[in-house]
C-alpha cells in the first residue's frame, strides 16, 4: 500500500474533475482509500472540497458525478488547425459559423438510436461544429448533469420510448437555444421533432402483402401508447373496416424493443396455431423488431416456414442490416433521412430563429427482401 499525504490526494481529485466529462462517475470511497493509503475522512473530505468548488454533485441512490471544470463551450472557442482550414474555406469566422452542440441520448442498447447519434456528430463534426455527446441512465441523471454544463447552441435529446419530463424540457431549454427531439413525442411546443408516422409504412405493407394474393394478415406493435405507434393503429383500425374481403388481426405486445419482445411475438404466433399448426393469417407486419437475424432463427426453431407459411414486412429502417438481416422486406425510413432531417431542422433554425417550431417526417421508404411470397393454395 502507497502512502501518500492529504495534498497528494486532493491534488489527484482536482485533476481529475478537470479531466472528466459530466456525468463521470468519481471513484469509490473504498478505492481511494486504497490507493492514497487515506482514512475514509480525509476522503471524504476530499469529496467535499470538490463539491464546494462546483466540480461534482451526488444524489442520493445514484451516486456521485463529475459536473465539468468548464463554465461554458463558447461558439468562438480557439479552432484547430482543421477546423480553421474549414473555416477559412467557407468564408467563415468562429464568432459567427462554428456552434456548440449537445447529443443527450438514453443510454438503451438500440442500434437505431447509437447510428443515428453517430451519425449527426460526425456531420456536425465535419463542418466545424462542437459536440459533446452524453449519455443519461434516467431523467433525474440527465437533471444533474445539465447542472453541470455551460450553454449550448442547440441541443439534439433522445429518449428512446421513455417520457420526457417537464422538468427535464425545461432545464434543456435553459441550456440551449435551439431544441430538437428525436422523434414526434412532442407537438404543438417550441421544439423541433423529426421522426416517423407508422400509419403510412403500415398501409403500404399491408398493401403489398394484398397485391401478393393475402386475405388473412396481422399486425404486431406494442400496446405502449406512443404518438407515432398510435397512429399507426389508428390507421389500422380504419383500414380493418375499408379493405373489402381482407381480414386484418392485431396482435398487442406489453413491451418495448429492447426489452424481451422478438420472444414473446414469436410465442404469441405460435399460441395462436391451431392443432395442425397452421396459423389463423398467411402474413404479418411486425413494428418494432431490433434483431432480424434473431427473429428469423425464432421463427424457424417454432416450426413457421417464412415466406412459405407466413409472408413477414417489418416496418422499420431500410439501412439498418441488424433489422432486416438480409432477409426481410421492410417499409418504413432510413436512418440517413433522420439524421438529414435533424440537421436540417437544427440549421434552418439557426439561419432563422423566426422559423415556425414543428414536426419534420421521414419519408417513406421500401427495401425488398426474400419474407414475402404469395399464399399457399
Amino acid at each position: 500500500m502507497r502512502s501518500s499525504s492529504p495534498p497528494d490526494l486532493e491534488q489527484f481529485l482536482d485533476q481529475l474533475a478537470h479531466e472528466a466529462s459530466p456525468g463521470d462517475r468519481l471513484p469509490t470511497i473504498r478505492e481511494l482509500m486504497k490507493r492514497f493509503g487515506a482514512s475514509q475522512m480525509l476522503v471524504q473530505r476530499a469529496f467535499q472540497g470538490l463539491k464546494d468548488k462546483g466540480l461534482i454533485d451526488s444524489q442520493v441512490g445514484r451516486g456521485t458525478y463529475f459536473r465539468g471544470a468548464g463554465s461554458r463551450i463558447p461558439a468562438a472557442t480557439v479552432l484547430g488547425d482543421t477546423e480553421r482550414a474549414k473555416a477559412s474555406a467557407t468564408g467563415a469566422t468562429a464568432s459567427t459559423s462554428v456552434k456548440s452542440v449537445l447529443l443527450l441520448r438514453r443510454s438503451i442498447s438500440i442500434a437505431r438510436g447509437r447510428m443515428l447519434v453517430e451519425g449527426l456528430q460526425r456531420r456536425l463534426a465535419d463542418e466545424g461544429h462542437r459536440v459533446l455527446e452524453l449519455s443519461y441512465t434516467d431523467p433525474d441523471h440527465a437533471l444533474t448533469v445539465l447542472k453541470g454544463l455551460p450553454r449550448f447552441d442547440s441541443c439534439v435529446v433522445q429518449s428512446t420510448f421513455k417520457a420526457i419530463p417537464i422538468a427535464l424540457l425545461a432545464a434543456l431549454r435553459d441550456k440551449c437555444d435551439v431544441l430538437a427531439v428525436d422523434g414526434t413525442a412532442l407537438v404543438g411546443a417550441d421544439v423541433e421533432a423529426v421522426g416517423t408516422e407508422w400509419g403510412e409504412p403500415l398501409a403500404a405493407a399491408i398493401a403489398q402483402l394484398v397485391q401478393q394474393g393475402h386475405r388473412r394478415i396481422a399486425y404486431a406493435s406494442t400496446s405502449h401508447p406512443f404518438l407515432a405507434t398510435q397512429l399507426g393503429q389508428r390507421r389500422f383500425e380504419y383500414l380493418q373496416g375499408t379493405l373489402p374481403g381482407v381480414e386484418l388481426q392485431a396482435i398487442t405486445l406489453g413491451m418495448l424493443p429492447h426489452e424481451d419482445y422478438t420472444t414473446r411475438l414469436v410465442q404469441q404466433l405460435q399460441a395462436s396455431a391451431g392443432s395442425d399448426g397452421a396459423l389463423p393469417f398467411t402474413a404479418l407486419v411486425a413494428w418494432g423488431i431490433e434483431d432480424g437475424a434473431l427473429f428469423q432463427r425464432l421463427l424457424a426453431q417454432a416450426g413457421i416456414a417464412v415466406p412459405a407459411q407466413l409472408s413477414v414486412v417489418l416496418l422499420g429502417r431500410t439501412d439498418l442490416a441488424n433489422e432486416h438481416a438480409d432477409f426481410f422486406d421492410v417499409v418504413g425510413c432510413s436512418v440517413a433521412d433522420q439524421v438529414d432531417a435533424l440537421h436540417h431542422a437544427i440549421t434552418a433554425r439557426w439561419a432563422d430563429a423566426d422559423t415556425p417550431y414543428g414536426v419534420h417526417l421521414t419519408p417513406v421508404l421500401r427495401r425488398a427482401g426474400a419474407s414475402v411470397a404469395p399464399p399457399a393454395a
